[in-house]
């Protein structure tokens, strides 16, 4: 079967059955209610026991069966993209880790076992982002890796203050002197995950992995496990004021940042990675309202269209020999129509347009904003926030869809492969049922909001108004700022890999240059492996001079005395046979 049909091809066979017994499950157990949970006690010390738990609800069995029907379009999908690579068998492997990974954070309910998930996530995805083995995959690695890890360090931190409960299960937690810590590094960690101000550097970082893996990263597994961390905290996160107030602000931040900086960006990849922070500042924003269903409703939604929409990019990249510059596509509507019309169904998904997936959740959410508990100040800026998703998709598509012949337009790309048009057909179906469908089968993700008439015509105002001033920005290629600051600042993110990778980093390497200087290669060393490795030297060097000198005069010795002995020998035997001949001399005398 593997030679007939591929890895690949098996590999999706085996998520997509998966991902239907996961349908199946979570239908069960939502029409009757019920969870089922498995312990199991690991081992046990004093009054603390550590313990492997699995949890099946429907929130878990549904969102693990989203991740492998994604992961299963995205491995159909790598099996034309990764066509040529010497190493597809390894890459389609790292990807199967992956997802592995993502669903053991899904059904593990313990803070200590859900490492296994966590720290599986930013180790795989460490690997996938580096694949293509040079120094620029390498830097986004670091950069990725290392940026995870302050959140796997808050959450180490957070298992240890919690080991007085004498249990780590995040279902059955009680208030004790430091769980208000506790509380504050799980968010810590959770917008590490999820890449929120001032962590957001390493999303658009980790677009050096191949396109198939970031259609992964980005739509439903490392990106959304942050996301899924809070779901799962929030009863006790929601208890604090705190909370609320700071992912707000931040969440507002990050999608008003992603936003500006998506029109400022050429590089086609990014653009999509930006959209996807924006995104998850969303979900944020929802979470901070204390509406933790419709965070996840447009978790599920948003990763339905994003990966359609980077599967549709990924296809764009692979028919253009890998040039990702807008600048240099032109005339994809048609070139590629069918890729086309799936990233404009991707792209309307994004921007909420009603009856497409995105509008179900998105709309919620904005409706949300509108009746929360808001000033003024706060109401403008979210919805500035979410407006900017409609002017960077219709900038995406004015310079990659809609635009003219240019001289670097290859004629002969196509998009008449079969694996890909399946992948993109799979997704398609969820960008445009897949709010429907999810609204209609989870009665949490339904919420009724009682606003007046005005106020319901808020949303289809602001999308009908960002769309006439994105027509009006970016007709004729016009470019909304081409010089100046505002520019240089929002090319870069606002400064932030300057200001919190290069400047907090800056200080930790030249500490640990002079350590490795002064320490290591000093001190450490002297008194350490090479000092002993010297002394052993000098005494072994010492002994050796002297058992050789000690050699050499046993050897003197020994033939001296065998000198000696021989003489002797000789001077017996010649003593012998004088006395012998003179005795049978005076014998004859006698005669």
């Amino acid at each position: 079967m593997y030679k007939l049909f591929g890895v690949e091809l098996c590999f999706s066979f085996m998520l997509f059955s998966w991902f239907i017994y996961m349908m199946m499950m979570m239908i069960f157990l939502n029409l009757n209610n019920i969870s089922l949970m498995i312990n199991w006690e690991v081992m046990s010390c004093m009054s603390s026991s550590l313990e492997f738990d699995l949890m099946m609800d429907w929130m878990s069995c549904s969102f693990s069966g989203l991740v492998c029907f994604i992961s299963g379009c995205v491995m159909i999908f790598s099996k034309s993209y990764m066509k040529g690579d010497k190493y597809s068998y390894r890459f389609s492997l790292m990807v199967m880790l992956f997802v592995l990974s993502m669903n053991l954070l899904i059904f593990i309910p313990n803070l200590v076992s859900v490492l296994l998930g966590w720290d599986g996530l930013g180790l795989v995805s460490f690997c996938l982002v580096i694949y293509y083995q040079n120094s620029k995959s390498l830097a986004a690695g670091m950069l990725t890796v290392l940026m995870n890890r302050v959140g796997d360090c808050f959450i180490l931190a957070a298992i240890s203050m919690m080991i007085v409960l004498g249990h780590w299960n995040m279902l059955c937690l009680w208030e004790f002197y430091n769980f208000m810590i506790v509380n504050f590094f799980i968010m810590i960690a959770g917008m590490t995950k999820s890449a929120q101000i001032p962590f957001s550097s390493w999303l658009p970082a980790a677009m050096a992995a191949p396109t198939p893996v970031s259609a992964l990263v980005h739509s439903s597994t490392l990106v959304t496990a942050g996301v899924f961390l809070f779901i799962r905290f929030f009863n006790y996160l929601s208890s604090y004021v705190w909370f609320s107030h700071i992912m707000l602000y931040l969440s507002i931040m990050t999608t008003i940042m992603s936003g500006v900086c998506a029109l400022y960006e050429y590089d086609m990849k990014k653009i999509i990675a930006l959209s996807t922070l924006s995104q998850l500042g969303v979900m944020m924003m929802s979470l901070s309202l204390g509406m933790p269903m419709l965070t996840l409703f447009h978790l599920y939604t948003h990763a339905m269209f994003k990966a359609l929409l980077f599967i549709c990019g990924g296809n764009i990249i692979h028919c253009f020999e890998g040039n990702q510059g807008m600048r240099c596509i032109k005339n994809v509507f048609n070139l590629m129509p069918v890729t086309s019309m799936f990233l404009i169904i991707s792209k309307m998904a994004l921007c909420g347009l009603p009856f497409l997936a995105g509008f179900y959740s998105k709309d919620l959410i904005i409706e949300s904003l509108i009746t929360g508990n808001l000033n003024v100040i706060m109401f403008i800026l979210g919805c500035f926030g979410v407006c900017l998703t409609v002017l960077y998709s219709i900038r995406f598509c004015f310079f990659i869809v809609w635009s003219g012949y240019n001289l670097n337009t290859f004629i002969n790309a196509s998009d008449n492969d079969l694996m890909v048009i399946i992948s993109m057909s799979l997704l398609g179906l969820g960008a445009l049922w897949g709010g429907y469908i999810f609204q209609s089968l989870f009665c949490l993700f339904d919420q009724v909001f009682i606003l007046s008439g005005i106020m319901k015509l808020y949303v289809p105002m602001f999308i009908i108004i960002s769309i006439i001033i994105s027509f009006g920005l970016w007709d004729k290629d016009l470019l909304l700022v081409n010089k100046g600051i505002m520019k240089y600042m929002n090319s870069s993110m606002w400064f932030l890999s300057s200001f919190i990778c290069n400047f907090s980093i800056k200080n930790f390497i030249l500490v640990s240059n002079s350590s490795l200087k002064i320490l290591d290669m000093g001190w450490m060393e002297i008194l350490g492996g090479q000092g002993m490795f010297q002394m052993n030297k000098l005494a072994f060097n010492c002994l050796e001079h002297w058992v050789g000198l000690m050699l050499n005069c046993y050897m003197i010795m020994f033939v001296v005395m065998c000198l000696f002995m021989l003489y002797i020998m000789v001077m017996h035997i010649s003593y012998q046979l004088v006395k012998s001949t003179m005795k049978y001399s005076n014998f004859k005398l006698t005669i």
